[in-house]
């Protein structure tokens, strides 16, 4: 089953999310391990939620490409909102699922930086 496309999850995952959207093929991707820029949003005590809403301030682009992809959005939800653990298995296999389907992780160096900001500020919300 395909649960999130190529470019979708690009520039939604970052969501935060959200911010997951720019690790993977497409503008704003972030570095060739995506788990490293993901790993404080995957730590944090913040609820999908405040990140989604950080995000919006944060990143309002990677917000609206996250929120273009409803199905993709509600995959990332359901993979964050689990204990800590099992979140970070549960995007390791998203990730996992878009590089066997031909996703390549490229550099961009301010993707880490926005989920950083993106960590900073969930609780506000």
């Amino acid at each position: 089953m395909r649960l999130i496309s190529s470019h979708g999850f690009a520039r939604s995952a970052v969501l935060a999310g959200f911010a997951l959207s720019a690790m993977l093929t497409g503008a704003g991707a972030a570095s060739a391990d995506p788990m490293s820029d993901l790993e404080p949003i995957l730590n944090s005590s913040c609820s999908f939620s405040q990140i989604d809403a950080a995000l919006h301030e944060v990143s309002p682009e990677t917000a609206a490409q996250l929120d273009a992809a409803p199905a993709q959005k509600n995959a990332i939800k359901a993979a964050y909102d689990q204990p800590v653990e099992q979140r970070r298995a549960a995007f390791q296999a998203l990730i996992a699922q878009q590089q066997q389907m031909g996703a390549v992780a490229q550099d961009s160096s301010a993707f880490g930086s926005q989920m950083d900001e993106v960590v900073a500020t969930c609780s506000q919300y």
